[in-house]
């Protein structure tokens, strides 16, 4: 089945930029309080009007100690706005994090997030973030989370990613949110489907 992708008309990435900088600070002028490091911009337009999404993360950071060792941390975030008469409007946020982790605190998003649609066909986008959270220590499967963001709806596949060592297959199992029971069969549809691009990070 082809799904309708809505075009991006602008694209900024900004790999490893504080902030704080310059660059990232001309970029984010105008958005608020906007938590993170500036991993990407995506502004396109769709019936809403001019539409910004903003993926941040803050790196691995340490965490408390425990015992005499120190744990580590990791957060990720993404923001919707929507400008209306020239003023950005949040319309949802995001933000999942890896807390106290004892091996290696892992949150990132997949290289393709965010992808927008149209799969309803109603001039209205969907905006689908695929990424990663665990706690890393070996090559077993981590924490894997789709969400798609229709307005202020949200929906949602959680489970983990997969991984084949030692002879083995462990993991890629994942549950859909009952929102998806309700919504348009392209969405789920999609969403398998980006489950299966995404499930072997």
């Amino acid at each position: 089945m082809k799904f309708r992708m809505i075009a991006a008309l602008a694209l900024v990435v900004l790999s490893a930029l504080p902030a704080y900088a310059d660059g990232a600070r001309d970029v984010l002028r105008g958005f608020g309080n906007v938590e993170g490091t500036l991993l990407k911009k995506v502004t396109f337009v769709d019936g809403k009007g001019v539409n910004d999404i903003l993926l941040t993360h803050t790196g691995m950071y340490p965490g408390r100690a425990m015992d005499s060792d120190e744990t580590s941390n990791s957060d990720l975030y993404a923001y919707g706005y929507v400008t209306d008469g020239g003023v950005p409007r949040p319309v949802w946020q995001m933000h999942d994090l890896v807390k106290d982790c004892e091996a290696s605190a892992e949150a990132e998003f997949s290289p393709d997030s965010p992808v927008i649609t149209d799969l309803d066909e109603n001039g209205l986008s969907e905006v689908w973030l695929t990424y990663y959270v665990g706690c890393r220590g070996d090559v077993s499967p981590i924490g894997m989370k789709i969400l798609m963001y229709e307005g202020g709806r949200k929906y949602a596949l959680r489970g983990e990613t997969f991984v084949h060592a030692d002879g083995m297959d462990m993991g890629g199992r994942y549950k859909a949110d009952p929102s998806f029971a309700t919504a348009n069969e392209r969405f789920r549809l999609f969403a398998d489907q980006l489950w299966e691009k995404n499930k072997r990070q």
